[in-house]
């Protein structure tokens, strides 16, 4: 009876009810505009929702549909149920193995659930690897129909703890950083930053100084990332280094609320049944997905209906440029797809938003993986209006990212010393 009801419950952690979603979200292809958005604002952000009533950018509402995590997170979620805790050390788990750190239903009185909510979106499954061969930025004023400067990157990202699918599971034991992963970025064709590479460790110990090293060609040398500025925008951009694509500040940094959950509008899609963009990748049978609204600064996908947690993160740093972020957590996938990022005086900043795509409509090596497969991004910066956006085609769960990707005796620090390029 008792495992009965473990595997129940287990299973019940990330079903979808696709019924009742389709009885309370707004019908298929509704587009919501300024015309109707009245109607629907509930469905949104209050502060996004202005773009919408404004005129700024329509929304086409998709068929809810369910990202179901791969079958060994699942399991792994059951197998260790109740087994991971918060520890004094705020920065670390402990009897963390795989799977969903936290599952189940959160107290909004409990004054933990903030930080548990917190580490199930660090550690919410998007492969154990994954490379993006082609990451197209656009620099935008929000006042000019065409984007002013464009860039080329490509990045590899590997899980070294946590693991799922691909062996070795749950760990690689060749880990001299002590990270969860690691994230490399190849800037290709960004003007005076060709060239650039940066090499970033995810600590396992969040309580640890950041860990990692940027290589800058201009100056035939290696910097740690320890020694540039957090808040600073990267490559020009409007986006913040704690913000690309994901929230990756450390856990330590940060004070954590739950502040409850609600239904609302995402754009997690179909791949297969949006207009794409006329951008073609050069390897695969792939159409990137588009952008649209004012100056295209807006993911021009599918939203669907998904209930969310809300969480609230305040930094613990009062210099701090960015002091406060409300998070938008996908409750099914605890993927981060919308959230909105305050400076110190309370004035809204900025706007995050990634497009997540299903991974059965995707590219080909993506099918069945269970990671939703991230596709679209923007920053809008709502005190200087423009924005940046990036389409990006994600391949998650490949046999060409290997640990040598990652290793550290490629940057060598020191005065003059040059990255030995591959």
């Amino acid at each position: 009876m008792a495992a009965t009801l473990s595997v129940s419950l287990a299973a019940a952690e990330f079903d979808l009810d696709l019924v009742e979603l389709g009885e309370i979200s707004p019908r298929p292809g509704t587009v919501i505009s300024s015309d109707n958005f009245e109607r629907f604002s509930y469905l949104f952000d209050p502060d996004f929702g202005k773009f919408i009533q404004g005129g700024f950018v329509h929304i086409t509402v998709g068929q809810p549909v369910s990202f179901n995590p791969h079958p060994a997170f699942v399991f792994a979620t059951k197998q260790y149920r109740g087994q991971p805790a918060l520890t004094d050390n705020p920065g670390l788990l402990t009897n963390f193995v795989q799977g969903k750190p936290f599952p189940g239903r959160h107290d909004i009185k409990d004054p933990k659930a903030g930080t548990k909510v917190a580490w199930n979106m660090r550690y919410a499954y998007t492969g154990d690897n994954g490379k993006i061969p082609e990451m197209h930025w656009q620099l935008r004023d929000w006042r000019k129909e065409d984007p002013q400067f464009e860039m080329f990157t490509t990045a590899r990202t590997m899980r070294f703890m946590y693991r799922h699918v691909r062996e070795p599971i749950p760990y690689v034991k060749k880990n001299p950083q002590d990270a969860y992963g690691a994230f490399l970025l190849n800037v290709i064709d960004a003007g005076t930053y060709d060239g650039a590479q940066a090499l970033v460790f995810a600590n396992r110990d969040e309580s640890r100084d950041i860990n990692g090293w940027v290589w800058i060609p201009q100056l035939s040398r290696t910097q740690s990332l320890a020694s540039f500025a957090r808040e600073e925008s990267m490559f020009g951009s409007d986006i913040l280094p704690t913000d690309f694509l994901v929230f990756a500040t450390r856990m330590v940094d940060m004070d954590w609320e739950y502040r409850g959950s609600t239904y609302m509008l995402l754009p997690f899609y179909r791949h297969d049944r949006v207009e794409t963009a006329n951008r073609k990748a050069r390897k695969y049978d792939y159409w990137h997905a588009d952008l649209h609204g004012r100056s295209g600064c807006f993911p021009k996908v599918n939203w669907q209906l998904r209930e969310v947690l809300i969480l609230e993160a305040r930094t613990k740093d009062q210099s701090a440029p960015a002091a406060r972020r409300i998070l938008y957590i996908d409750k099914q996938t605890s993927v981060l797809s919308f959230w909105k990022i305050y400076k110190e005086n309370e004035a809204l900043w900025k706007f995050a938003i990634s497009g997540y795509a299903h991974p059965n409509s995707h590219v080909m090596e993506n099918n069945e993986s269970g990671a939703p497969i991230l596709t679209v991004y923007s920053t809008i910066d709502a005190q200087t209006n423009r924005c940046t956006t990036m389409q990006l085609l994600t391949v998650v769960n490949v046999n060409d990212v290997t640990t040598d990707d990652f290793d550290t005796s490629n940057i060598r620090s020191g005065g003059g010393r040059s990255f030995r390029r591959r």
